[in-house]
């Protein structure tokens, strides 16, 4: 197992890369819980195998280092929508993400993070996809691309969307038509209504890693229903 630290995190946040198909250290895979090695049996092919343990390995030596509490003691919780937290350490937040043999782990002193990560490859099905998915802006600034830079547009969108629903932790009980993230790499906020209320998330993304799109959200504020529908002041209204 290979993790790197990458420079220059944006928004309060730390990211790491890890190779999952460098061989974890064995009292790295030691660290894992009956939970975890339990997931992990559930694999039928070994490389998948391989690949979560040495993922959840790397996550948990991670986030030991963070908050400094050792990697076989860190207890995890789920939330409604099945996101991890640290249970010891509920300041902390943390996202992992992973295509192939490339992870990423994103870790926030300063609010909820969401990170996703997609190897560039052919997708085929990217107009399919982005009709389901996908804003009709996003889909017609898709479409208004060269052939040849589709794939990698498609893949920012689909990371930036990715990393924001982690973010809030909500999965796909919301529809990613309902928010916009754009197709190219600049960094933004971002609204998402939900039945709770409304969130607000600073999105960044970077490529190149490994070949790879990378998305890391970080949710700024979360807004009850009725904040959110309150009606505009006067110098709110934009003429």
């Amino acid at each position: 197992m290979t993790t790197v630290q990458l420079p220059a995190s944006t928004h309060c946040c730390r990211l790491w890369q890890v190779d999952l198909d460098a061989t974890p250290a064995p009292q790295a895979v030691a660290c894992l819980s009956e939970a975890e090695w339990e997931r992990a049996r559930r694999f039928v092919f070994k490389r998948d195998r391989n690949r979560f343990i040495a993922a959840h390995a790397a996550l948990r030596e991670t986030l030991s280092t963070q908050c400094g509490i050792p990697a076989s003691m860190l207890e995890f919780a789920l939330g409604p929508f099945g996101k991890p937290r640290l249970v010891e350490h509920d300041g902390l937040h943390f996202n992992l993400s992973h295509s192939q043999s490339l992870a990423l782990i994103a870790v926030c002193d300063d609010g909820e993070v969401g990170a996703d990560v997609e190897l560039l490859r052919p997708m085929p099905d990217a107009e399919a996809l982005a009709e389901t998915y996908f804003t009709p802006a996003e889909r017609r600034a898709l479409a208004a691309l060269a052939p040849e830079a589709r794939d990698r547009a498609f893949l920012c969108c689909w990371t930036r969307k990715e990393a924001c629903l982690k973010a809030t932790g909500i999965g796909l009980s919301v529809d990613t038509r309902g928010f916009e993230v754009g197709v190219s790499p600049d960094a933004r906020e971002v609204a998402i209504d939900t039945a709770d209320g409304r969130a607000r998330l600073a999105l960044s993304s970077f490529h190149d890693v490994q070949g790879a799109l990378c998305a890391v959200a970080r949710v700024l504020a979360r807004e009850p229903a009725a904040a959110a529908c309150r009606p505009l002041a006067p110098q709110e209204i934009c003429a």
